[in-house]
């Protein structure tokens, strides 16, 4: 299963929100250049989030988004559902395959999605997000907008 972008994208601002200290606030400016992102795209990704109650969005001087959610209660396997347009490996609705009615791949593919979920489903946004000290320091030292 390969995941859309735009839900790379939402899992990625996720994550670095939760990295940080609770009210911090970044631009999405800053973070489509932290992450090397499309900004129009990210500015999608960010209304859908807000849409969905995964995070804060204010403007001007000290505006910026910030999580909304505690994340020790957002998991993983929820943002993706709530994200991603459809979980299928295969869609074999809507289609002229000649084996369709006696092929078993469709029903390998659905119980391997479910395993899949149930990992995202065992794991929070907090338990993703880096806490300690180290290798994210500098992320902290960003300035906020």
């Amino acid at each position: 299963m390969q995941l859309t972008r735009f839900t790379d994208y939402a899992l990625r601002t996720l994550i670095f929100l939760a990295e940080k200290p609770a009210g911090f606030k970044m631009s999405l400016g800053q973070l489509a250049n932290f992450f090397d992102m499309n900004l129009n795209h990210l500015q999608k990704v960010s209304q859908k989030l807000v849409q969905l109650g995964y995070i804060e969005s204010s403007r001007g001087k000290q505006g910026g988004i910030s999580l909304a959610i505690d994340s020790h209660q957002i998991t993983i396997a929820e943002v993706v559902r709530n994200i991603e347009p459809e979980l299928f490996a295969v869609d074999c609705e809507g289609t002229e395959c000649p084996i369709r009615t006696s092929c078993n791949l469709r029903g390998v593919f659905g119980s391997a999605m479910n395993a899949f979920m149930a990992e995202l489903e065992a794991k929070t946004l907090a338990d993703v997000a880096y806490k300690g000290p180290g290798k994210f320091d500098d992320l902290l030292l960003m300035e906020p907008i």
